[in-house]
């Protein structure tokens, strides 16, 4: 057996044990503790940055640290391996702390605009709650148990077709005589046919709750939602652990294709995010997790997938497949959900490799495919996903964003967690104004609504220029070369921070944050021009998730990431995932619906338009190469020159 060591991780104070020459970054997983990382374990991104205070490590790399932090014993958890017992602090820039604080609930046009596209239904759970009075059999009534509770269940429901598992067929005799003949039916909606996945003693009707899921590559979101009235009882957040193995969908695809540990560890750290979340949810509002009958989910088709435990990594090669799209319900217990032992998970249906169901979610959310004017609907985050139309068409198309607009890939960024700098603005190119940070907190970096603000900030008082050069002239002194030969600007000096570290953004930072916006922009672009129209023809833009429900509208037209169309014309609509979630989980036709959409979305392969590449080039521009394209904001910068 190979020899074992302990690691041991400070400030969490948790232990584990792994075997000799096992990396840092596995022992933190196998631990529970979260450790930075953006290229899952490829060594390039320098992000999981820790200090072994104690033992004896191999490999390693000394790229992204001074000499001082290689002296203080700084190492990249991913290349540093375990070759005795040891003590690992992992530093506040590496830490996941906190819960996630910009977490979009559901705006409340939405139900507005539901009830104006004919969509107010009554309710019909997928899974339901029915209590039946059967009756003892007698020699005049003399027919099975099976056939006497199908027959009440059919008069008190209306389902024609109905089917029963053999573990409940074995038992509900026994519960029948217990409960003197008044049980409780628990039905799952399957398409045609109708399962009775339990059946309760006595009247449990009352306790019928679901958990509507919106599981992002970022974060996840659990509503608890009471089955009977449709009513959302509590909600709950916190960032996805499989972040240790990536950033993006695309880093964790390669991880999870190099091993079955892998791939199993990814799939057990989404599980424990949602088990938790549950747990937490039941505990707030005193409930058991048997009273939970269904888990509704959507999710890019990536976050699906590793949900599931289905093969992902066909889904980064070309033809960019999945494995499956339109999935049927499964036992929660299967994939190791606790929730009530016979609930069911349904998943909502995917288009795309990169088109998930999340979308779909938000396509029904917005009532987009049952209007008569075309819309577009886009969900901004580290793979952008754009769809236009509306009752007579549905084009999807998708872009790599990557993840600079969820705080990574900058030098001080971070997710929106208390101390992140959301919103700023600038007297000048040599003092910031104002600045929020999250949870009033002193700030220790930025997350990516700030970002947004700052790059506008730094165009309007010089301090970039259009192609987004920094502008030495500008800033004066602020402006220095960084320790990797990096020319950066200094936002916040270190005595005003939280953690006594200048907040800086480098020339790298802002041209990852021009091809994030380019990315999403230029996608926009193609999918109309493969429609022959233009954002004229497109009667309202709507932007969904967190990062769009936080952002300064303002200021993303102004930095070319949205159109320059009348502000009346853009929309945020907060989490249209998790509402597409619940309006699956509360009724059937919604679910059914939901698979007739992603059926009938076309999806636009974006890599194989020749005009794509020059459409991103011409967007990587603040706001764009073609200016005219942004008539307000032309009209912006010429007042700031004049004044």
């Amino acid at each position: 057996m190979a020899e074992k060591c302990k690691v041991q991780f400070v400030p969490d104070g948790i232990s584990t044990e792994v075997a000799h020459g096992t990396t840092i970054m596995v022992a933190a997983a196998q631990a529970g503790v979260f450790v930075n990382s953006l290229c899952g374990g490829e060594g390039v991104c320098g992000r999981c940055r820790v200090i072994v205070r104690k033992g004896h490590i191999s490999g390693g790399s000394t790229e992204f640290f001074t000499r001082e932090e290689i002296q203080q014993g700084y190492v990249l958890a991913c290349q540093g391996c375990v070759e005795s017992d040891l003590q690992v602090e992992v530093p506040p820039e590496t830490r996941l702390t906190g819960r996630p604080e910009h977490v979009p609930g559901e705006v409340p046009f939405l139900a507005e605009l539901a009830k104006s596209a004919g969509r107010e239904r009554v309710l019909s759970p997928l899974v339901r709650k029915t209590f039946l009075m059967l009756g003892p059999p007698c020699l005049e009534n003399n027919v099975s148990d099976l056939q006497r509770l199908e027959q009440s269940l059919r008069k008190a429901t209306g389902f024609e077709d109905l089917q029963m598992g053999l573990k409940v067929t074995r038992l509900f005799p026994v519960v029948l005589r217990k409960s003197d003949w008044k049980v409780t039916a628990v039905t799952g909606f399957r398409g045609p046919l109708t399962e009775i996945i339990d059946v309760e003693s006595g009247d449990t009707s009352r306790q019928n709750f679901c958990i509507a899921a919106d599981i992002g590559t970022t974060t996840v979101v659990c509503h608890l939602v009471d089955l009977r009235d449709g009513q959302t009882l509590g909600r709950a957040a916190k960032y996805n652990s499989q972040a240790a193995y990536g950033a993006d969908v695309i880093h964790r695809i390669i991880y999870a294709s190099q091993d079955p540990a892998n791939e199993r560890a990814l799939r057990e750290a989404i599980i424990g995010d949602l088990n938790e979340l549950v747990r937490g949810l039941t505990h707030r509002y005193r409930l058991g997790t048997s009273d939970i009958s269904l888990v509704a989910a959507a999710g890019n088709t990536t976050m699906m997938h590793l949900l599931l435990g289905l093969p992902a990594e066909n889904i980064r090669k070309e033809p960019y497949v999945g494995s499956a799209y339109h999935l049927p319900p499964f036992r929660a217990a299967e994939v190791g959900l606790q929730i009530n032992p016979r609930g069911l998970l349904y998943c909502l249906p995917c288009v795309a490799g990169f088109v998930g169901a999340d979308l779909v979610a938000g396509v029904y959310a917005t009532g987009l495919a049952r209007g008569d004017n075309v819309r577009m609907l886009i969900d901004i985050g580290t793979n952008g996903e754009i769809v236009i139309g509306n009752k007579d068409f549905l084009v999807c198309a998708s872009a790599s964003a990557g993840p600079a607009f969820e705080g990574a890939e900058c030098h001080s960024g971070m997710r929106a967690t208390p101390g992140a700098i959301d919103h700023i603005r600038m007297a000048d190119a040599r003092r910031v104004l104002n600045y929020s940070t999250v949870g009033a907190a002193l700030p220790v970096g930025m997350c990516g609504t700030g970002y947004v603000d700052l790059v506008a900030e730094m165009l309007r008082v010089g301090v970039i220029d259009r192609t987004g050069r920094l502008n030495a002239d500008a800033v004066g002194g602020k402006l220095r070369t960084g320790p990797h030969g990096e020319l950066e600007w200094v936002i916040i000096p270190a005595p005003q921070t939280g953690n006594n570290t200048d907040i800086v953004i480098t020339q790298g930072d802002v041209n990852n944050l021009l091809r994030a916006k380019g990315a999403i922009y230029a996608a926009a672009t193609v999918l109309l021009k493969a429609l022959r129209m233009s954002f004229d023809d497109v009667a309202e833009i709507m932007v969904a998730g967190a990062f769009g429900n936080f952002m300064n509208l303002a200021n993303a037209v102004f930095i070319g990431l949205l159109p320059d169309v009348p502000r009346d014309r853009l929309r945020f609509v907060g989490n249209t995932s998790i509402t597409g979630a619940k309006f699956a989980a509360l009724c059937t036709d919604c679910y059914e619906e939901m698979f007739d959409i992603a059926l009938h979305t076309t999806y636009f392969e974006l890599s194989t338009d020749p005009s794509f590449m020059d459409q991103f080039i011409s967007a990587c521009f603040l706001p764009h190469t073609n200016i005219e394209l942004f008539p307000r904001v032309m009209a912006e910068m010429a007042t700031e020159r004049g004044s």
